[in-house]
């Protein structure tokens, strides 16, 4: 029964507790442990913050990371996380680094990078009923590593979450085309406008929607002319 309530009040025993304990130093340790995780993690979010501003990107992953094991269930922390360390550290090492060696800057971005993709995805796990982290996911793969057809797929799990924005439903369409997969873009930008009804709801953009189809159907026909020719 001691066992159960020191558990239920601090939420970490054994090797989680001395992880937190030597990571987080005496006083957020105290904290964490205590029952003040969100006023740790808040805290942690904070010198993340400090150490960004100083770019000093592995002070920033590490503060990032335990506020993540503290508040595993506030998807903003996953999303800013990801955010430093797969746009503004990949950045940085690319770009500012100083390093000579384009291939050897590349290679440290693509680190960032992944060490972005690794949170986003934990995110999705500890935050599944939630769209953010799985549209964020998709944009990751877009912006970032080119995978369009993973960020069509994120964004169809997005949407299936029931809050997504209204312009995400067509981004799973324009992820298609960039794939290279016109023919699936034009038969999901049909269904899109099928579901819309009539008349069909203005937040839903239909205009959009039917200028993508009438230009997918251009390129489409343009490619079969030419195949004929």
């Amino acid at each position: 029964m001691t066992q159960s309530q020191r558990k239920a009040t601090y939420g970490f025993t054994g090797p989680t507790a001395v992880a937190i304990r030597e990571k987080l130093g005496q006083g957020l340790a105290l904290a964490a442990l205590g029952g003040f995780r969100g006023l740790a993690a808040n805290a942690l979010m904070l010198q993340a913050h400090g150490a960004w501003e100083e770019q000093q990107w592995v002070r920033v992953r590490s503060s990032l990371e335990l506020a993540t094991l503290l508040q595993p269930r506030v998807a903003v922390f996953w999303d800013t996380a990801s955010w430093h360390l797969a746009w503004n550290a990949a950045v940085a090492a690319e770009r500012y680094s100083g390093e000579p060696s384009e291939t050897r800057r590349r290679l440290e971005a693509r680190r960032w990078v992944e060490a972005g993709r690794s949170l986003l995805e934990r995110g999705t796990k500890a935050v599944p009923e939630r769209a953010l982290l799985f549209q964020r996911l998709g944009d990751l793969y877009w912006q970032r590593l080119e995978d369009y057809q993973a960020a069509a797929d994120c964004y169809r799990q997005a949407i299936a979450k029931g809050d997504a924005p209204p312009y995400l439903e067509r981004f799973v369409g324009y992820a298609l085309d960039k794939a290279g997969d016109k023919r699936g873009a034009l038969a999901y930008f049909r269904e899109l406008r099928a579901q819309m009804g009539t008349p069909p709801n203005p937040e839903r953009r239909p205009e959009v929607v039917d200028r993508e189809i009438l230009k997918l159907e251009k390129e489409l026909s343009g490619q079969a002319s030419l195949k004929k020719k």
